[in-house]
């Protein structure tokens, strides 16, 4: 009720109603709380979940987590598990830094409960998050790391666009998620095709746990082909799912964004 009332409104009032401001807004504060250990430490007293699960190999103490998005660049990893979250998948990230798309890119549906976001993989890059996953250490919960493919390298080249991010960053994550399902990049959802995600994955699989995220347009015989796959070729799951470009069930003036490109949550 609190945050409904009060939290909710006043976020919704950061730059001007933009909602990545106040994305950034909240970031900006999360990122300073993990610098602080003694409230970290009653938060996590105050948040303690604990309901454990096993799952490809990983002891999660629950199975509640933060997806990737949230905080791509792992900027305040440390705040994550305090408040209660079971994991933490940082990214997407690209083996090379890139901006996004252009502003704005992310819009609030509040009558649908719902989000419509075009941001393109916006991040410092592999490296970047490599050098601060080095300085921080391990978390308390299991870190996934979620890969996407650079915007600037075509199809041909993404095998070795996504190697070259696993090869930075394997060593950090407890699993790897290989996004192939973001509608913002170009051509990116051409990497479920049957031939381009088994060239993938045979790169890819094997010291850690691979989950493949998918779309949820693929049509039940695609499903069946990148299920065949990922069974064959030994990825430890799949992620399902990434956003729609589906436009149904939207509710009241929030059919008024329907237009807008990206996609939706």
């Amino acid at each position: 009720m609190l945050f409904e009332r009060t939290v909710r409104p006043y976020l919704f009032r950061i730059g001007g109603g933009d909602a990545e401001a106040a994305h950034e807004w909240t970031l900006r504060r999360l990122a300073a709380l993990s610098r602080r250990p003694a409230l970290l430490s009653v938060l996590r007293r105050r948040y303690a979940v604990t309901a454990p699960r096993s799952v490809f190999g990983i002891e999660f103490p629950n199975p509640v987590g933060l997806a990737a998005g949230m905080d791509k660049d792992g900027v305040a990893l440390p705040a994550w598990p305090a408040l209660g979250f079971g994991f933490v998948e940082v990214g997407t990230v690209t083996r090379y830094p890139q901006p996004g798309n252009p502003r704005p890119r992310l819009f609030r549906l509040p009558a649908s409960e719902a989000i419509i976001n075009r941001m393109g993989f916006n991040n410092a890059g592999a490296a970047a998050l490599a050098e601060r996953l080095d300085a921080l250490g391990r978390l308390p919960v299991p870190l996934g790391i979620s890969l996407g493919k650079s915007r600037a390298v075509d199809l041909a080249h993404a095998v070795d666009d996504y190697a070259a991010s696993y090869e930075l960053l394997r060593r950090h994550g407890d699993y790897v998620a290989v996004n192939v399902s973001s509608p913002n990049t170009p051509g990116l959802r051409r990497l479920q095709d049957r031939g381009l995600l088994d060239a993938l994955l045979e790169a890819l699989v094997g010291e850690k746990p691979v989950l493949v995220k998918i779309a949820p347009d693929l049509t039940d015989q695609a499903i069946g082909e990148v299920l065949q796959v990922c069974t064959d070729r030994g990825a430890a799951g799949v992620i399902a799912t990434n956003t729609t470009l589906a436009r149904e069930g939207l509710a009241g003036p929030d059919t008024a964004l329907a237009g807008q490109a990206g996609g939706l949550s």
